[in-house]
């Protein structure tokens, strides 16, 4: 018989539990039953509940859960047992064991308590209390040993467990722990808050450098879910565990097994999208000298040692060196970005298209086409052709050095108590006006070389040659040759146009430092300023065609 949570025909009538029936009827034990009781068998009754009472309270050992449920299974108990004394006290025709069952309310457990035989009545049966339990929807999780225990052992009037179901486990998403950084911002430039906060461009360490067959990130694959069942069978449906993406990039592979993440290429790691990708870059795990000789390469170069014996590193891309510079020559499409020093007797050559970036450049001639930042520059010519220079870092000084910006000039210090000269230019008109002398002498050029073509065209035109057979290939040059140059002095005079233009919008800059020390020349758009004593604090700029200190 199969039984749910119902409260008592004693706690409906009285709002009493089974505990406080069992605590008034107590003082009854041993006592001679009334009449009324002898007649009704109340305390066959009473002696049948105390005993299964008793035995539960010693096993639940403060099992709340448990407690609730047998406390829910007593009531039930409680009426069936008291129709079980009535109908052996009224009839004397066997009575079988009976098995009660009660399942909890989430169906995960299922309890049994046997009445015994009364009148000569069979004892439990296991094929018959399977058969019971399977009627009454207990169908899984069944513990076969308590059930063959209890039959063995004639265990009537105790709760047992005989079944129990299994909560679903849900599987576990896979992970992945990435052994590189996501680094989006792959620019080796520093920005103009950086600059300015005189940013040490070494911790910045863009760079990450991973060898062939390095790992990249690992891979944990997702838990299976394991579904579990209750009692009646039914099905409890976990939640799927999700696999993680395997974020595959160029130049990466995935292991067989994949759990790994790998390089297939020495280089330099950069993320494309949410990918990890190795870029194809030249990386040199070594000094470069002559035994290694000169370098030139289409993309960047990364240099993990440092450029001795007057070696020259050429690349379309950035150039990056993780040691000193003692000698040589490094040009670079992109920035380059020295975490060392650059200094030597002489000869020292850099120039980059973007940025330059070094701690020290002493004995240096460089040029950026943007923005240079260093530390010290001494005994150094240093030319920034459309940026600023920035000697902010460390002790961000300037000394025996000639100092040329088209923008402004950022430094703590220019000049010492030495006395050393320093030429400080700043501004943009010379340069145009560089240019434009420049374009103004290639467009004289092409000029010409029109001109010596219309005459060669014009002669073969006069003599007919234009349209002999024999001439036709020299003539279809030369007016090709014709378009040619005619496009090239097109270009030419927009360039020339743009920069006459681009002097009507110059915008100068200034010249920002703590302390500034004579002998300094300081020339700005054409202006002179001769600093013949030490300033402080200056903001150095031109106003109104005359240089102002402050």
């Amino acid at each position: 018989m199969f039984f749910s949570l119902d409260r008592s025909w004693e706690e409906r009538e009285n709002g009493m539990g089974i505990f406080d029936f069992f605590k008034r009827n107590e003082t009854a034990v041993g006592e001679t039953p009334k009449p009324e009781q002898r007649e009704t068998g109340e305390s066959e009754l009473l002696r049948m509940l105390r005993e299964i009472r008793t035995h539960q309270n010693e096993e639940l050992q403060g099992d709340k859960e448990q407690e609730e449920e047998r406390g829910a299974f007593y009531r039930i108990l409680e009426k069936e047992v008291k129709k079980y004394v009535e109908r052996k006290k009224q009839d004397n025709s066997p009575i079988d064991a009976m098995p009660l069952f009660y399942v909890s309310e989430d169906c995960m457990r299922a309890l049994v308590c046997i009445l015994p035989p009364a009148n000569e009545g069979k004892d439990i049966e296991q094929e018959r209390f399977l058969e019971d339990m399977h009627y009454e929807g207990i169908v899984a999780g069944v513990d076969m040993d308590a059930v063959e225990r209890l039959i063995a052992d004639k265990v009537y009037l105790r709760i047992r467990q005989v079944a129990q179901g299994k909560e679903a486990r849900d599987g576990l998403d896979g992970a992945l722990e990435e052994l590189y950084e996501r680094r989006y911002e792959q620019k080796a430039e520093l920005d103009e808050e950086e600059l300015l906060q005189g940013q040490d461009f070494r911790q910045r360490n863009l760079m990450q450098i991973v060898q062939e067959g390095e790992i990249l990130c690992r891979v944990t694959l997702p838990v299976p879910v394991e579904n579990g069942f209750d009692v009646s069978g039914t099905v409890l449906y976990g939640k799927e565990g999700v696999p993680v993406r395997v974020p595959q990039g160029k130049n990466t592979s995935i292991s067989e097994d994949g759990l790994l993440l790998r390089a297939m290429i020495t280089g330099i790691v950069v993320m494309e999208g949410d990918d990890f990708s190795i870029q194809s870059q030249r990386v040199l795990l070594q000094d470069i000298d002559a035994s290694v000789g000169d370098l030139k390469f289409d993309g960047d170069i990364y240099i993990q040692g440092d450029v001795t014996d007057g070696v020259a590193i050429e690349a379309t891309g950035n150039v990056m060196i993780r040691g000193n510079v003692r000698s040589g020559k490094i040009i670079s499409g992109g920035t380059i970005c020295v975490q060392g020093d650059v200094k030597g007797p002489s000869g020292i050559s850099l120039k980059a298209v973007r940025q330059i970036q070094c701690m020290i450049l002493e004995n240096v001639s460089a040029a950026a086409g943007g923005d240079i930042c260093a530390g010290i520059i001494a005994n150094s010519e240093v030319t920034s052709e459309d940026g600023s220079i920035y000697v902010l870092m460390g002790r961000g000084l300037i000394f025996g050095s000639s100092v040329t910006a088209s923008r402004s000039v950022h430094a703590k210090k220019i000049g010492n108590i030495s006395g050393c000269v320093n030429n400080i230019t700043l501004g943009q008109e010379d340069r145009i006006e560089k240019q434009r002398a420049s374009a103004m002498g290639e467009m004289e050029e092409i000029d010409r070389t029109l001109e010596q073509i219309r005459k060669n065209i014009s002669t073969m035109q006069i003599a007919g040659a234009s349209h002999r057979p024999d001439m036709q290939e020299e003539y279809k040059n030369l007016m090709e040759q014709r378009a040619i140059y005619g496009d090239l002095k097109r270009q030419k005079f927009e360039e020339l146009e743009e920069l006459k233009n681009a002097m009507y919008f110059i915008q100068t800059g200034s010249i920002c430092c703590e302390e500034i020390y004579p002998t300094t020349n300081i020339r700005i758009e054409r202006q002179n300023l001769a600093i013949d004593q030490k300033e402080t604090d200056c903001n150095i700029r031109l106003m109104g065609g005359s240089i102002l200190l402050r």
